[in-house]
């Protein structure tokens, strides 16, 4: 009988124990749901914002709509550029909010974010964050002309997220292989050609430099571009100058419809006689670089931009 007693006396109070976990489990479960869900990020003017992990996000460029995605958010807004020219599957939730270039205040307002994510380098998107600090919402503003610019906002977006191996998949691998790619470009002097990288849009031609991805990639190979020498080119093509300098290699970025870009670069510059004399020409080094790569910013596929560059650059090291 006694035996009995005990017995029953133990398994209630292993039952008790029981009870007791579980209450403490949950108790500190509450506690964690409690704690500060928060993260203070900064942008690349260095702008901070404190972020909750659950904000409802809105991106008013493509690109970092991309980017946002791949670091494992998701948004309650976007502009039309995330669907016409970087061709995301966005959520039926999510409501366009204008263009790149005239985003709707009015829609934006109406979704209630906790964090809208803005180009750096767009007026019509810097101007609104008065009016966003004004009405209590955080925003982020970036820019990103070069991968280290993208990794950078790759780490603030994936601190918010939580999404380390999202970091891992689609910065770090990315780096190793532009890496690799930077190790095999061969470094003698004469190794390095000269270029001629020029931007076409369908009223003008100028020369650039540095300013976007493609001039950061030929710097990085250490190309010796023309623009950089007569700072002149930038602000008007001179045909004579190109000619006199005869670069290796000729590149054309183009912006906005590229058919009408192309026939412009063709009626004004192109058809001049003295322009088919120059080498790169008569040894058809002229290229159109896609706008996949080197006008739209290309986020995880940065190394593809650096390795179609090096193949046409170095195609007996890279590969046809």
């Amino acid at each position: 009988m006694k035996q009995r007693i005990f017995s029953f006396v133990l398994i209630a109070c292993l039952l008790l124990s029981a009870a007791g976990c579980r209450s403490g489990e949950a108790s500190s479960s509450a506690a964690d749901s409690g704690a500060p869900q928060t993260v203070e990020l900064t942008d690349s003017n260095g702008h901070s914002a404190a972020a909750a992990r659950d904000a409802r996000v809105i991106s008013l460029y493509g690109s970092f709509a991309e980017a946002w995605l791949l670091a494992g958010g998701t948004l309650v807004g976007a502009t039309q550029d995330a669907v016409e020219e970087r061709g995301l599957d966005l959520d039926d939730g999510t409501v366009i909010v204008g263009t790149v270039k005239t985003p709707d205040l009015e829609k934006i307002l109406s979704l209630d974010p906790g964090l809208v994510i803005l180009s750096a380098d767009i007026a019509a998107q810097t101007e609104l964050t008065g009016a966003l600090t004004e009405a209590g919402i955080e925003w982020l503003a970036f820019r990103t002309d070069t991968f280290a610019e993208y990794k950078f906002m790759m780490q603030q977006f994936c601190s918010l997220t939580g999404r380390g191996d999202l970091f891992e998949t689609n910065v770090t691998a990315v780096e190793s292989r532009i890496d690799a790619i930077l190790q095999k470009i061969p470094q003698g002097e004469a190794d390095k050609p000269s270029v001629l990288l020029m931007r076409a849009f369908s009223t003008g031609v100028k020369a650039k430099k540095d300013d976007n991805l493609a001039g950061v990639i030929l710097k990085k190979f250490g190309c010796r571009n023309i623009a950089e020498e007569h700072p002149s080119l930038l602000e008007e093509l001179s045909v004579e100058q190109v000619i006199a300098d005869d670069p290796d290699d000729i590149f054309v970025l183009t912006m906005g419809d590229e058919s009408e870009a192309l026939a412009y670069l063709q009626e004004h510059v192109l058809s001049a006689p003295a322009w088919n004399g120059l080498s790169a020409m008569r040894n058809e080094r002229y290229y159109v670089l896609p706008k996949d790569l080197f006008h739209n910013k290309p986020n995880n596929r940065w190394d593809e931009s650096y390795e179609y560059l090096a193949k046409i650059l170095w195609p007996e090291v890279f590969g046809e």
